[in-house]
């Protein structure tokens, strides 16, 4: 295997001359060789264990251009010996393998790439593009080592674990190079004594400082592996230890969480129990009130009923007692022979007996009016004299409330749709809500005439009118009306603006339902604080 070696004579202190020869070094080739590719192996394995620690593939890549430039430089084949030679490539491979070296080594030190490593890569690529051997081995290379042997004693400074090995490395990197350098600048005798047939302790030198700093670096990552070793099996001992401590409270919160599950549920069934028990008092209350609201409505209704029955009834017993002074004045009349007198009486009696019958029949029709909304609801819809049901019902409001407050008076404006056709409703249904809007009404006036407004001329306006198929019914009144605020509110159950106790709250949350769930309508209000409210139903028909 060929090897070069170099002589350097001297000549007044300057170098004059450098011979080249070659000479065959089996043994230390063949190690060093092994030995890059040995760690060529074990960086690429690690490498492939960890691919994000980019350091390993960087030694990888400088071993494995360290073992074509030893083959080349050692063992070249005579075809090409010529051609590599004058090439350069070993000079090529060497410069690359090492700054390989130096960027793994700042990535394994976690150092930042600065001026110095940048410079040296110019450098490098310039002796490249130069092909000439003392630039590329006796200053790049150098300085290349140098900086590496630099960056390792840096790794003390920064007490990184295991630093001294690298620096041990350095150490014995810059022993070995400079013993091997003093021996072949100042050709110092022990560097002649022959170790064997074909090599010396120059050779040695040289081949060992060139593995120092490789080798103490995979020594450094062997034991970092082994801390990391150990490091993970520590921590895989806590994890087992955490996990069966963590699968004790899991097991023990899965005992207290079934416990805990089986009071939930006591605590559920006793609570549902009560609940159902509410909920049975809730309905059972509802009922209630929404009776009374009915036998309010109702009461009203009577009121107004008795107050319609009472004028026609007052007129047959005023006319009763007249025809019976008259009968009496009659029997005197012709008793004294004045048979003209008792005729004009007659004609008086009948004209009395007439007005009579007129009044009995008005009664006769309002206690058959009365009848007919005592009815017991079916529940059926039937068709529906819409105009009639409200007019109806606006009479017997406006009585009812006149029978509660003698002084009450109010403008009642109608304007009733005549081509409006009958509609399928349950008409008592239908009736209790226009007969709770025309109730609310007539009492908003009534309270606006007690607040003493100047000039204030009641007036409630129930009006009909076809519209998109539906039948619309408005009751307006020019009440005090109601804020904006509680537009929302006022058909929620048992919301009221009325005072404590004159009111349920439920009187216009039964008619929305009425309306909207048992006709499919739908009802709205609007209104102007201090001027009006209006209430608009909507029916299909």
């Amino acid at each position: 295997m060929p090897l070069l070696e170099v002589k350097i004579i001297s000549s007044n202190d300057a170098f004059k001359q450098v011979s080249i020869k070659e000479r065959h070094l089996p043994v230390t080739n063949t190690f060093r060789i092994g030995a890059y590719i040995i760690l060529a192996l074990l960086y690429l394995a690690f490498f492939f264990y960890n691919p994000s620690y980019k350091a390993y593939l960087f030694f990888f890549l400088f071993a494995i251009f360290k073992i074509p430039s030893d083959i080349l430089q050692f063992n070249c084949p005579p075809e090409i010996e010529n051609l590599v030679y004058s090439f350069r490539f070993t000079n090529i491979l060497w410069q690359i393998a090492h700054l390989f070296l130096l960027t793994a080594i700042y990535l394994l030190q976690n150092q930042k790439r600065g001026w110095i490593y940048w410079s040296l890569v110019i450098l490098s690529f310039t002796g490249i593009i130069l092909n000439n051997w003392a630039f590329s081995e006796l200053l790049v290379i150098n300085l290349i080592n140098l900086e590496a042997v630099r960056t390792c004693f840096k790794s003390l400074k920064l007490k990184t674990r295991g630093s001294w090995i690298i620096s041990a490395g350095a150490v014995c990197f810059l022993f070995l190079m400079g013993a091997f350098y003093s021996g072949v600048v100042f050709n110092l005798s022990f560097t002649n004594i022959k170790l064997g047939e074909s090599y010396n302790v120059l050779d040695v030198l040289y081949g060992a400082g060139q593995l120092c700093i490789p080798i103490a670096i995979t020594i450094y990552v062997a034991i970092d592996f082994g801390f990391t070793s150990h490091a993970l099996q520590q921590k895989l001992i806590e994890v087992e230890k955490l996990s069966q401590k963590t699968i004790a409270q899991e097991m023990e919160k899965q005992q207290l969480l079934s416990s805990q599950n089986e009071i939930l549920e006591k605590q559920v069934s006793e609570r549902t129990s009560e609940l159902k028990k509410s909920l049975e008092e809730l309905k059972a209350s509802q009922k209630q009130l929404v009776q009374k609201e009915k036998l309010a409505s109702l009461g009203e209704l009577t009121a107004g009923i008795a107050h319609e029955i009472h004028n026609p009834l007052n007129f047959v017993n005023n006319f009763s007692e007249v025809s019976s002074e008259l009968l009496a004045e009659m029997k005197e009349k012709m008793a004294a022979g004045h048979q003209q007198l008792a005729n004009e009486i007659a004609d008086d009696l009948k004209q009395n007996l007439e007005k009579i019958n007129h009044h009995g029949k008005r009664a006769s029709s309002i206690v058959k009016g009365m009848l007919e909304l005592s009815k017991t609801s079916t529940g059926e819809k039937e068709p529906t004299d819409i105009n009639a049901l409200a007019a109806e019902y606006l009479r017997l409001s406006y009585q009812g409330l006149r029978a509660k407050s003698n002084n009450f008076n109010s403008e009642i404006i109608t304007d009733f749709d005549p081509n409006l056709p009958k509609v399928q409703v349950v008409s008592q249904d239908i009736g209790r809500v226009l007969l709770n809007l025309i109730n609310n009404g007539f009492q908003a006036i009534n309270e606006k005439i007690k607040s003493g407004v100047k000039y204030y001329k009641p007036a409630l306006t129930v009006s009909t009118k076809m519209q998109f198929n539906k039948i619309v019914i408005s009751i307006k009144d020019n009440g005090p009306g109601f804020p904006e605020e509680i537009r929302d509110k006022i058909f929620q159950p048992f919301f009221t603006t009325k005072p404590t106790g004159q009111g349920t709250g439920l009187g216009l949350s039964l008619a929305y339902d009425i309306v909207t769930k048992g006709h499919g309508g739908s009802i709205e209000c609007e209104s102007a604080e201090g001027e009006r409210t209006e209430f608009i139903v909507k029916l299909p028909i």
